[in-house]
């Protein structure tokens, strides 16, 4: 929009005034909003006000479109998550031992969430900070230190595209302070896991995993 001087600005101001107070105005001249010609939004003509409006409605319209279609999608995407993880969790409940137990972590979640890969790595205390912020995101995003630190219990297969790694907050309802172990999910899809996903379920998938694994521990324990 080209600039306009300041006297030129007050006397729009004023048209702009009149017609906010004036709404009968176009009711008696109606033709008028033929004849008024405006510049099309995306190309180079122009076109009369109420082609313009059309052309505004339309165009939001069809972003209304976009944003229900996107709401559908993760809502179905979401239900088929939490499906799957009830029947996870119901798996999980049914594992007595620790072998069990990390196969149904494993091989449970690689079908919850339809990656290619999940492992249990090892308690490292390094893994600390990501009990509670699990490391997500594509793997060009994630940063070096992260993937060497993964590095040094697992081979990071270069077909993987996105991971996540959620700290494992193991012993955290017994007397010992034990180092949290990793359950590592990695996706060939680039987009599977991004940096703004939302961290309620890994967190909720952390807790119920170490509980799992404090359980069977225990029960190991006692047999012994």
């Amino acid at each position: 929009m080209s600039a306009i001087d300041p006297k030129q600005a007050e006397q729009e101001e004023l048209v702009a005034e009149w017609l906010r107070a004036t709404p009968g105005f176009f009711e008696r001249y109606a033709s008028l909003l033929n004849e008024i010609r405006l510049k099309h939004p995306h190309e180079d003509r122009a076109i009369s006000l109420q082609e313009r409006q059309m052309t505004i409605l339309r165009t939001q319209n069809q972003e209304l479109n976009r944003r229900l279609s996107e709401m559908l999608h993760f809502g179905s995407r979401n239900d088929k998550t939490q499906q799957g993880l009830v029947a996870w969790l119901l798996r999980l409940m049914r594992a007595n031992n620790k072998a069990d137990v990390e196969v149904a972590v494993t091989a449970g979640l690689a079908e919850v969430f339809e990656v290619d890969a999940a492992q249990i790595l090892a308690p490292n205390k390094a893994f600390g900070p990501w009990v509670d912020t699990p490391l997500c995101g594509s793997a060009k995003e994630l940063a070096a230190a992260s993937i060497d630190l993964l590095a040094t219990q697992i081979t990071i297969e270069p077909e993987w595209q996105s991971m996540v790694a959620i700290g494992l907050p193991l012993g955290k309802n017994g007397s010992s302070n034990q180092a949290p172990a990793v359950l590592l999910l990695a996706s060939k899809d680039e987009s599977r896991f991004t940096a703004d996903m939302g961290a309620f379920y890994l967190r909720q998938i952390a807790e119920l995993t170490a509980a799992a694994l404090d359980r069977v521990q225990a029960y190991e324990a006692t047999a012994d």
